[in-house]
Formats: structure tokens, sequence, C-alpha cells
């Protein structure tokens, strides 16, 4: 077999996760980053799905991570660990997540062309319940 060809992808195979993310940087380099993906990918659903407890979600959650960790690649800086830059990036797109799902959730009960009552309309509402 060709050795030439193996030693650039053994090489690569054997990075750290920090040295492929400095290739990914420096170089834009698609194999790095596709070793990062395969590595980080199972751990980082897991964490989406866990945290917002809809897997398919996780799964939206933990491709959005990758996709900003690319393109926000110049931000990464080499003396922090790979893992945690992808980690807190993972963990605040759930915490938005959370955040829509609870506002939505929280969307009144009017239809929208109905006023909601004000707090004087619903305690005369109240004050005029007879007493059980």
């Amino acid at each position: 077999m060709n050795r030439s060809i193996l030693s650039p992808l053994t090489a690569l195979f054997s990075l750290t996760d920090e040295q492929a993310m400095w290739r990914v940087q420096m170089h834009d380099d698609s194999e790095a980053f596709a070793r990062l993906v395969r590595r980080w990918e199972g751990p980082i659903q897991r964490l989406c799905t866990r945290m917002t407890g809809d897997s398919h979600r996780g799964e939206d959650l933990a491709q959005e991570a990758f996709t900003r960790v690319f393109t926000h690649r110049k931000a990464y800086q080499t003396r922090g660990k790979f893992s945690t830059f992808l980690w807190r990036v993972a963990m605040n797109l759930c915490y938005d997540e959370l955040r829509k799902t609870n506002r939505r959730s929280e969307i009144s009960l009017h239809r929208d062309d109905e006023d909601p009552p004000d707090d004087l309309d619903t305690l005369a509402v109240d004050d005029a319940a007879p007493d059980a």
C-alpha cells in the first residue's frame, strides 16, 4: 500500500481535538472538522436531547451547534479545550430553545381580535359570582 497516502490520514486521526480545531481555524480543514463532528456528535445530541426532552429537537440543536462552531471557528481560543467550547455553544442553544418554548407556552388564550380583560374586569366578574 502506498505510504504517501496513509501518512496524512494517520496524522489526521492522531490529532487531539484542539489540534484538529486549530487546523479548522487556520486552514479551513474540512477533514479535521469532520473528525470533530464524528467524535462529538453523539455526546452533543444526548446533551441537547436531555435538556430539551425531545430527541428530534436535540438532533437539530446538535447540528446547529456544529454549524455555529464552524461559523465562529475564529473565535475559538486554542489555549482552551475544544470540548468546553463546543459544550458551551450547545448548552447556550438549548437554553435559548427552552426560553423560546417557555415564551410560547405563555401566549394569551384570547383571540387576536379581542382585547384581553384588564384586572378591573376580572375583579368585577369575581365579585359578581355568587358565594357557594
